[in-house]
């Protein structure tokens, strides 16, 4: 049988602005109406320790500062409710690949398959309250054979699974005023005597249908545990965001890094939760005079570590500030799988990939994004072209035998490359070297391969032509030089070891 479990945030704006600033959950707060503002700005949602001072919902701020005078009353936050539902559907979709996206602070989740994974549906729930926690948010978990009866067994608070073909006992004593029917269809019912779903359910549904229409079916359906709605899958997210509207300008570094602090804390969990890691960096602003300018900042090692991200945003805001008061911020990371590593029994062992990437990540943040990685040689045709590549440690593998410092009879000989390579003169007869002098050498030339001709980017104003040689000199060493062709000078490329 199909089991269903709903996550559910009570409360879903206060629990917003809460994630993004935890002292207000230590304060006795209230939520206004978006767009009101002053003294006589409506409550919508009041907290529990306003609650129990006799601060009520409808009240004015005026009234509510009145009955409590270190109430807080804030304004409902779209941005924060974004965010937080982002991130309740983050800890869904670290639990199960189906994941539909309900109202404001609903998540349903399909948990066909899981029990292998995290064991009964009581662990489940227990492992999916831990993770939510880990996100900013308190949710209650419900899990039934339908949307609905997970949705009502959320409702009821806590934890609460109902066992399959035991629903009508769950909801024989459901009071109706928990599914918040329309005032209308309310009234009736209570006129008729009717206040629980058990009551509700014992009705003829043609009578029903006859007198309530198709709200009241809808509703003795569900009494009687017949809704069965599909759960409709999400495309998962590939970019997370965070935004957060300030209640002041800032201008300063300082202020605004510590801002930016939290913002990246609440990424990070929210990627750790679905085994991600942070990849570059998108800052968005939206400045006092109607402006929002954009920055991508690089990162050349993905991380969760909040230091060395927090350090490159700060160096991107140092070298280019925003040019007035910042009223919202928004920090956009792109999501990356981190490094697996598989480690070898008898190779020494390797940086865990964790270490690895923020300590790329730290060296980032000090010399510059762009300045840190590996040296690969570029795709063209001059052989000194280099480009700096993301860091990947090689799969360790055992190293070759060899026997001694010989193969098949013949030394090997490797050629270390002089970069940049140095200039030399060489007197030349008939074409061919025959002394080489520079600031290291100085040496009648022995014996001469070449020339081999390169040439290339005939197209660029970096175009080349050389003739390379392999020369042996008198002092006993064997270098590489070439002739450029386009300004007549030799430089030593390399020297044989």
């Amino acid at each position: 049988m199909r089991r269903i479990a709903c996550f559910l945030v009570k409360d879903f704006p206060l629990a917003a602005l809460a994630r993004v600033n935890p002292a207000l959950g230590e304060t006795p707060f209230a939520v206004s109406i978006s767009g009101h503002q002053g003294p006589r700005a409506e409550i919508a949602f009041v907290s529990e320790r306003a609650r129990r001072f006799g601060v009520i919902t409808g009240m004015t701020s005026a009234q509510a500062s009145a009955i409590l005078p270190e109430v807080v009353v804030v304004n409902r936050s779209d941005d924060a409710e974004t965010a937080a539902m982002d991130a309740l559907l983050d800890a869904a979709e670290s639990l199960s690949p189906v994941v539909e996206n309900g109202c404001a602070g609903v998540v349903f989740v399909d948990l066909a398959g899981l029990s292998g994974l995290y064991g009964s549906e009581q662990e489940l729930a227990a492992e999916a309250i831990r993770r939510i926690r880990s996100i900013g948010l308190e949710a209650s978990i419900g899990i039934g054979s339908s949307k609905e009866i997970a949705r009502i067994a959320a409702d009821c608070g806590g934890i609460r699974v109902i066992e399959a073909y035991r629903e009508g006992e769950f909801l024989n004593w459901i009071p109706i005023d928990l599914l918040n029917p329309e005032p209308d269809l309310a009234v009736r019912l209570a006129r008729w005597g009717i206040r629980r779903l058990g009551e509700l359910s014992r009705l003829n549904i043609a009578e029903v249908g006859n007198r309530l229409g198709q709200t009241g079916v809808m509703l003795a359906r569900l009494a009687r545990g017949e809704a069965n709605s599909q759960i409709v899958a999400r495309r998962q997210a590939e970019l997370f965001s965070e935004k957060i509207e300030l209640e002041y300008g800032i201008e300063l570094l300082e202020p605004l890094m510590f801002v930016m602090r939290g913002m990246l804390e609440r990424l990070g969990a929210r990627l750790a939760l679905r085994g991600f890691i942070a990849g570059d960096l998108m800052l968005s602003f939206e400045l006092v005079d109607q402006t929002r300018p954009e920055r991508r900042v690089a990162i050349a090692a993905a991380t969760n570590e909040i230091r060395p991200l927090l350090a490159l945003l700060s160096a991107s805001l140092e070298k280019d500030p925003p040019s007035n008061a910042i009223n919202a911020i928004q920090i956009t990371a792109e999501a990356r799988s981190p490094r697996p590593a598989q480690s070898d029994l008898f190779l020494p062992p390797a940086p865990a990939p964790e270490k690895l990437q923020a300590t790329m990540a730290r060296l980032a943040a000090l010399c510059g994004p762009g300045h840190v990685g590996e040296l690969r040689a570029h795709d063209c045709y001059r052989p000194e072209a280099i480009e700096v590549v993301s860091f990947e440690p090689p799969a360790p593998c055992p190293a070759a035998k060899t026997n001694g410092s010989k193969a098949n009879g013949w030394t090997k000989i490797v050629v270390r490359a002089l970069r940049p390579a140095e200039e030399v003169e060489v007197l030349c007869n008939r074409g061919e070297p025959e002394f080489v002098r520079g600031g290291n050498i100085c040496a009648r030339v022995v014996s001469i391969a070449g020339p081999w001709r390169t040439q290339g980017e005939w197209w660029s104003e970096t175009n080349f032509a050389r003739d390379y040689y392999d020369l042996a000199l008198a002092d006993g060493g064997v270098y590489r030089m070439f002739h450029d062709l386009n300004n007549s000078r030799w430089f030593v490329d390399g020297i044989y070891d």
